[in-house]
């Protein structure tokens, strides 16, 4: 599809997300608090996937101040928005150097910000009685936004067809883009293409450009949707992050600003998600009353000021040939004298007096000239190291320093020797010929793949570093039979030829999990895969099979006896780091997991231990499914919604772990009998332990310190405790 004229030139957006949630305005932290209806449980919603339904946390929030509401249309009386103006809410954007809105005028809930035609569960007819997606319409475009529409095709109050709502929103409010989410089969309209054709053209006739994301299915669509974190590298085709300041799309009052972006932070992920040639569409969630939390304002207001002093880095860039690093970041601007060639941007995070920019090295780029963008004093040198920059009048005003580098590539060396990379080496008739019991060793260097390793071999490398196997169309790139081992090797699959795409598994994260799991290695009985790197999951497809020192995004089995100890796992927000299923005899030991949905999960699985991890994950850090007498001990957890949690299952005991700046230490429901929860520390999270549904736990002693609310341990139903 055509790109409107403005994509380029209107890189950072403010989304305004409210719905009928709003009203009670809680979630764990962690967890979005526009999912209360479903995180009730009481009715069966449809395309909720992922997201615990019911959820203890939101179960016992209810119980403890919204009993008297028991349907969760009773909250829509309570949504006054009696203190909302829309032009404040523009004026926060324009104070963060936004230049265009998006406004969710439809949620899952189906209640709809507009005189919606079809219903009259909106916001004119009920709740604040306005029309409030015209107000915020008008005072974008009074202020120069480009004006955008959120709209969810999953509605769980059972609307009818939404392509009239939708072409509405072109009609007569004049939307510019239509961002829409949730799409579901089995409740999305059949005829999505042709509903939006219908919209390019009603844009049109109004001389609108109309932008469509992804979220609409199969449909065409303008730029493609990332939620959660920025892809790997640069992406040259349109694309744009959405997320929200903290965890919580909607406003979550168990968020405080320690839960949130700092100042620093959000520049940080701006200039990422920039360098890398997207756009950033950050979500806020207004209050009950209309209102905007000031700790959400704050941090806005304070990155708008470096925006607005360095608008060309921002809206008006383009990626440069290499994005950066954590504290570097480039772009390419038009340079300032017209003469029709483009500076290059140095944005040093650090603001530091002296920075070495490593990426612009001499054999690549020949440095004509360097200027601070505060007009500070500086040296510089250019080496085999890179650009040193020194600082000699001090160090930058502002958040980051941002330096302008008038550069051109650096002539071609001459060259004594051929240092093409050589076509990588076919080593499957090698391992054919091995017998069981065979060392096959590989040098530095490149070797193709797919691969077998036949039974009882070891293919070992001289280090990840050195020694690489790539498979160029598949992601499957090693699998290891009865009792192989692979040793030392990096094993880097095509991720591009896996069925799941970084739009795929982020806009729909509601409906997918698992699935959206990669596998690089699969493992037969008796395998092991030592010292390795792996661009995906090792599979485990048999008992005894060890995972030792390998880095990569994690292991996934259904067997007996699976280990894995001191690998270094990162996911991808919506996976699972570690995850097994039957079985027992497991040993989960002093592994580094991270960003992942749930860093551990064991399913049906008994007599296994899970210890001295370091875990930090969306959702879960470890959780036991349905386990029998697993111990989960001494392990370190951070910034994680759940950090053990158990659900269902009998003997298993939770001891010497330690918690922070999560919601809650310890959960048991789900009828989990004789659970012990004793000798844990709990730290800045909301709440210590709670027991909801379940039998005969035993609980302490434990340490609880700074908790945010009252009450060390939250019990409900039927819950027996001692």
């Amino acid at each position: 599809m055509t790109v409107p004229d403005w994509w380029n030139e209107r890189r950072y957006g403010l989304r305004l997300h409210a719905s009928v949630s709003t009203v009670a305005s809680f979630s764990p932290i962690g967890e979005s608090a526009d999912w209360y209806w479903a995180h009730l449980g009481s009715d069966a919603l449809p395309g909720i996937g992922s997201h615990p339904s019911p959820m203890a946390e939101t179960l016992a929030y209810h119980r403890d101040r919204w009993a008297h509401v028991e349907r969760f249309d009773d909250f829509i009386p309570f949504l006054s928005y009696h203190r909302f103006d829309a032009d404040e809410h523009v004026e926060l954007a324009l104070d963060a150097g936004m230049n265009y809105l998006v406004q969710d005028v439809k949620h899952h809930d189906g209640f709809c910000w507009w005189d919606a035609p079809g219903t009259t569960r909106t916001s004119v007819h009920a709740g604040p009685r306005r029309d409030v997606t015209a107000e915020i319409a008008a005072a974008s475009r009074r202020n120069g936004l480009v004006f955008g529409t959120a709209f969810s095709l999953l509605d769980w109050s059972g609307g009818s067809d939404p392509t009239e709502q939708i072409l509405d929103l072109v009609e007569r409010h004049g939307t510019e883009i239509l961002w829409g989410w949730g799409s579901v089969p089995d409740t999305s309209p059949t005829n999505l293409t042709e509903m939006l054709e219908r919209a390019l053209d009603l844009a049109d006739a109004q001389g609108i450009q109309l932008a469509l994301n992804d979220g609409w299915g199969s449909a065409p669509a303008t730029f493609e949707s990332v939620r959660h974190q920025p892809p790997a590298g640069i992406v040259l085709r349109p694309w744009e992050l959405c997320r929200p300041l903290g965890s919580s799309s909607c406003h979550n009052r168990a968020e405080t600003s320690d839960h949130l972006l700092s100042t620093g932070a959000l520049l940080d992920v701006l200039t990422e998600v920039i360098a890398k040639g997207g756009n950033l569409l950050v979500e806020v969630g207004p209050s009950v009353d209309g209102t905007i939390a000031e700790i959400h304002q704050h941090p806005l207001r304070e990155v708008g000021g470096w925006v607005y002093d360095h608008a060309d880095v921002i809206h008006g860039s383009r990626p440069f040939d290499q994005w950066g690093d954590a504290q570097i970041r480039y772009v390419r601007v038009a340079a300032a004298h017209g003469d029709g060639n483009d500076d290059i941007v140095a944005i040093d995070l650090a603001a530091g007096s002296e920075v070495v920019l490593a990426g612009l090295t001499p054999d690549r780029y020949d440095i004509t000239s360097i200027d601070a963008d505060d007009g500070g004093s500086l040296h510089w040198e250019q080496h085999r190291g890179g650009v040193s920059i020194s600082r000699i009048d001090r160090s930058p005003a502002g958040l980051a320093g941002a330096y302008r580098i008038r550069l051109h590539p650096a002539a071609e060396a001459i060259r004594l020797f051929d240092e093409r990379e050589p076509n990588p080496t076919e080593i499957q008739p090698l391992l054919d010929a091995a017998d069981p019991g065979a060392v096959v060793q590989l040098p530095e260097g490149v070797s193709s793949g797919p691969i077998t390793v036949p039974d009882g071999v070891t293919l070992r490398g001289v280090g990840w570093d050195r020694t690489l196997i790539r498979a160029d169309h598949s992601p499957l790139v090693v699998t290891l039979g009865v009792g192989a081992r692979i040793e030392n090797i990096d094993i880097v699959g095509s991720v591009d030829a896996a069925t799941v795409s970084s739009a795929d598994h982020t806009r729909a994260d509601h409906t997918r999990t698992a699935d959206t799991t990669v596998v690089a290695v699969r493992v037969a009985a008796g395998g092991a895969v030592v010292g390795c790197r792996s661009s995906g999951h090792i599979e485990v497809v048999g008992d005894d099979v060890s995972v030792f020192s390998v880095i990569g995004t994690g292991v996934a089995g259904a067997a007996e006896r699976t280990t894995v100890e001191r690998c270094a796992f990162r996911g991808k927000s919506v996976d699972v780091g570690i995850e097994l299923s039957g079985g027992s005899g497991h040993r989960v030991h002093r592994n580094e997991v991270a960003e992942h949905l749930a860093g551990i999960r064991l399913s049906d699985v008994s007599a296994s231990t899970v210890s001295e991890n370091r875990i930090e994950s969306r959702w879960w850090a470890v959780q036991l499914v349905h386990c029998d007498h697993v111990e989960v001990v001494d392990n370190t957890v951070q910034h994680t919604m759940r950090a053990v949690d158990i659900d269902g299952g009998n003997g298993s005991i939770v001891t010497g772990n330690w918690v922070a700046d999560g919601d809650s230490g310890t959960v048991v429901q789900f009828g989990a009998n004789d659970t012990s929860v004793i000798d844990n520390h709990v730290e800045r999270c909301r709440v210590g332990i709670i027991v909801w549904d379940a039998n005969t736990s035993r609980l302490g002693p434990n340490t609880f310190v700074d908790l945010h609310e009252d009450g060390s341990v939250v019990s409900g139903p039927d819950a027996d405790s001692d």
